[in-house]
This record gives C-alpha cells, sequence and structure tokens, in this order.
C-alpha cells in the first residue's frame, strides 16, 4: 500500500471521528439544574450587631421627645435620681385635649359598630389589671409620703432639741451641730415637697393608662373585624394610642441611676424652637454603660428603649446580658470614609466579673414578626418595579414565575414575603446549565 493511500485513510478516519463527536454534541439536550430553598413560614427577627466597650461613670444627655413649655422641674444640679425618676414635665393641657378629642372620635367609630365578646373579654381584663395598677399607685403614694413625713418631722424634732442644747451651750461646735440640723430639716422638707409632686404625677399616668384600657374595652366592643367600618375604629384606635404616648412623652425621666450634672432650662421656657438649648439636663450614671458605634446603613432602625443581647469577649458565649439603648448621638462620626453614630445602652444584669473597658459584642432587636412568609433573597429577582421568584414545579423540572411583595428584611438574607407564597414551596436561588 502507498503511503498517499495510507495517509488519505487516515485523513477519512481522522473526519468520520471528528464527524462522529460533533453530531452527538449537536443532538445531546442542555440539562438545567435548580438549586432551590423552601418558603418558610415563622418568626423573622431584624438584628444590628456591632461591637462596643463597657464603661462606668459616663455622662447622659436627656432630652425631651416632643416640644412644649416646660411646666416643672424636680431635680437640680448634684440631686440622685433613681431609673425612672422624673426630671421635668411640658405643659400637657394641649396634649390631653388630643387625647379627649381622640377619644371622642374612637366613642364615635365605635358607636356604629358590633359586640366582640372574645376580644371584650380580654380587654375587660386589661382593665381591671390598669384599675389594680391605680388602686397600688396610690396605695403606695400614701406610703411614700406618709413616710416623707415622719422624716420631716423626725428632722424637726432634732431640729428643736440642737437649737435648744445650742441656747443653753453657745458653742462653735454647737453651731455647726445646729447649721446641720437645719440642713437635714430643709432637704427633709424639699424631699416631701417633691415626694408630693410625683405621686401626683404617678397617679396621673396610672389614671391614664386606665382611660386608655377604659378605651380599648370600647374598642373591644365593637366586632370591627367583620365590618365595614373597620378601617374607621381601627384607624381612632391609633388615633387614640398615639395622644396617649405623645402625652406620655410629655415628662422625661432619668434612663439610669445617677447624679445630676446639668439642669440647662427653667419652667416657663419653651422648647423646639429656635432657642432650645443643646440638651435639656444631663446625668452622670453609676450603672455600667455600654458604648458602641452603629453605622449609618442600621442606624435609621435603632431606637430609644431597644432591648439588645451583651457577650463580652473575656466570658463564654453562653454569658448573655440584657442591655436598653438609652442614647442615641444625633452627630455623626467619619472613620476612614464610614460614617457611624454613637450610642449608648445600659447594662441591666449586673455581675461581678464584668469590668470597665471590656471588648463586647451587642445583638440589637430591631425589629420581629411572628407567622411571616420568608425565602433567602438571593431567590428574589425583579422586572421593572415589580419584584417575582421563580418556584420550582411538582415535576422537579419546570418552573413557574410568581409576582411577590416583600416586607421586612431578617437576619441571614432571609425576607419576609407579605403576598405571592403561603409556605412550603420552592423558590429558585441559582440555576446551572450543562
Amino acid at each position: 500500500m502507498s503511503k498517499i493511500k495510507k495517509w488519505s485513510i487516515w485523513i477519512i478516519v481522522v473526519a468520520i471521528i471528528i464527524g462522529g463527536v460533533f453530531w452527538y454534541m449537536k443532538s445531546k439536550k442542555p440539562v438545567t439544574t435548580y438549586t432551590t430553598a423552601e418558603a418558610t413560614k415563622g418568626k423573622l427577627a431584624q438584628t444590628v450587631s456591632v461591637t462596643g466597650d463597657l464603661v462606668a461613670q459616663d455622662e447622659i444627655t436627656l432630652n425631651f421627645e416632643i416640644g412644649g413649655r416646660v411646666s416643672k422641674v424636680f431635680v437640680k444640679e448634684s440631686d440622685k435620681v433613681a431609673a425612672g425618676d422624673k426630671v421635668a414635665t411640658l405643659t400637657d393641657a394641649t396634649l390631653q385635649k388630643q387625647v379627649d378629642q381622640a377619644k371622642a372620635g374612637l366613642d364615635q367609630a365605635i358607636a356604629n359598630s358590633g359586640a366582640n365578646n372574645d376580644v371584650l373579654r380580654e380587654a375587660e381584663v386589661a382593665k381591671n389589671n390598669a384599675e389594680d395598677t391605680l388602686e397600688q399607685t396610690k396605695k403606695l403614694n400614701d406610703e411614700t409620703v406618709s413616710s416623707a413625713e415622719q422624716t420631716v418631722e423626725n428632722a424637726q424634732k432634732a431640729y428643736d432639741d440642737t437649737l435648744d442644747f445650742y441656747n443653753s451651750s453657745v458653742s462653735k461646735q454647737n453651731k455647726i451641730t445646729l447649721t446641720n440640723a437645719e440642713n437635714a430639716l430643709a432637704s427633709a422638707q424639699q424631699a416631701l415637697k417633691t415626694a408630693k409632686e410625683q405621686t401626683d404625677l404617678s397617679e396621673i399616668s396610672a389614671d391614664n393608662a386606665l382611660t386608655s384600657a377604659k378605651a380599648r374595652v370600647k374598642t373591644a366592643e365593637s366586632d370591627y373585624a367583620r365590618n365595614a367600618r373597620s378601617a374607621q375604629v381601627a384607624g381612632a384606635q391609633a388615633t387614640c394610642d398615639m395622644a396617649m404616648l405623645n402625652l406620655a412623652k410629655a415628662a422625661l425621666v432619668s434612663p439610669v441611676n445617677g447624679i445630676i450634672t446639668e439642669i440647662n432650662n427653667k419652667p416657663g421656657e419653651v422648647l423646639g424652637t429656635g432657642v432650645i438649648k443643646e440638651s435639656f439636663s444631663r446625668v452622670m450614671s453609676l450603672d455600667m454603660i455600654v458604648q458602641s458605634k452603629v453605622p449609618e446603613s442600621d442606624i435609621v432602625k435603632v431606637k430609644l428603649g431597644q432591648h439588645a443581647n451583651v457577650t463580652f469577649d473575656a466570658l463564654t458565649p453562653e454569658d448573655i446580658f440584657d442591655a436598653e439603648i438609652i442614647e442615641i448621638d444625633p452627630a455623626s462620626t467619619n472613620i476612614q470614609g464610614v460614617v457611624y453614630y454613637n450610642i449608648k445602652l445600659k447594662l441591666n444584669t449586673i455581675d461581678m466579673r464584668v469590668k470597665p473597658g471590656m471588648s463586647l459584642n451587642i445583638d440589637i432587636s430591631t425589629a420581629e414578626k411572628d407567622d411571616v412568609v420568608s425565602i433567602p433573597s438571593r431567590a428574589i429577582k425583579t422586572e421593572g418595579n415589580k419584584k417575582y421568584v421563580e418556584v420550582l414545579n411538582a415535576d422537579g423540572i419546570t418552573v413557574k414565575k410568581v409576582y411577590i411583595e416583600t416586607g421586612l428584611e431578617g437576619d441571614d438574607g432571609m425576607v419576609e414575603v407579605k403576598t405571592g407564597l403561603k409556605g412550603g414551596e420552592k423558590v429558585v436561588t441559582f440555576v446551572t446549565t450543562k
């Protein structure tokens, strides 16, 4: 066989192999594989996680959340206060009228509705509890005032005895003792006055809580869940609740145990105008305070009063401490091109192992919803202004497009689905084609 003939045979064989491979690849259909995640139903939490340090003897800025005219100031510089003590109040006549108007609007909305006995029983229990609280508050106030009066009586007797002794034996040392007795009597009288004012305010607060509970009973008497005027009733209730909340904001309370270091306003001054000072008051905390910085992407989620779980680097992860946000600095701080906002939290749990200066981790619970459908954010796609997901059909091969409405963005990349999914569907998170 000649060399040319051999080469011809080899060329034909190679051409056949190449043609066969090309035909096989062309006739083979692509295989698509879907990676899915199940749409789950349950609790969805949103948490802001930051780091911080523990400090002691830190100063807290106190400000009213609303504007108005200062009515009373209950403390002065150097006074000791306990967490929850009133520092000052605003004139609440306008706020009280807003509450009265909101209650009238609620009564009008309820007037056209029926009765819902199931909800009514729960509302009546809350009302009864509010009545008990008011009664207990009055009883406790009576005891507080009585104790303060007894202290004044004892101080007066001590002063009278000291004065008699001084008159019978005048000396420099006895003069100092008499002065101390005079100061003790003045302090006791001032404490009695403050106690009476504080008890009056606490009774007003308890009475307002009872009023709110009674309003909820009236709301429960309406079957607004099945009534055409349900939106009107719910809206009126929300307005009433907001009015009550604003009325409560007319009192400025200390969030910590501490010592008043500044009082910058007096009764009669108006807050919320161009003449407002930087802070109403400042208090030097005697509690353990946590300082932290929150990035601007998360600061909108953080609010006063929110609670957080705190763990210390020096302790075990199982040692979890409760803390509450008590201050959010409105001024920003720029660190290496990133904007942060300083916040302070009060450590509610006391443990002898924790020391000032310790580093810690903070998980702030900013939002939480129960019984909601949630999916991974990576499963969500957009089409113009609409959002949708691809749901794997029962055959495991084909998918269908489902438009959805999202809500809360929770932890671990999970997102609430308000409409479109019921839970249990397999949503596509990744697609591969071979």
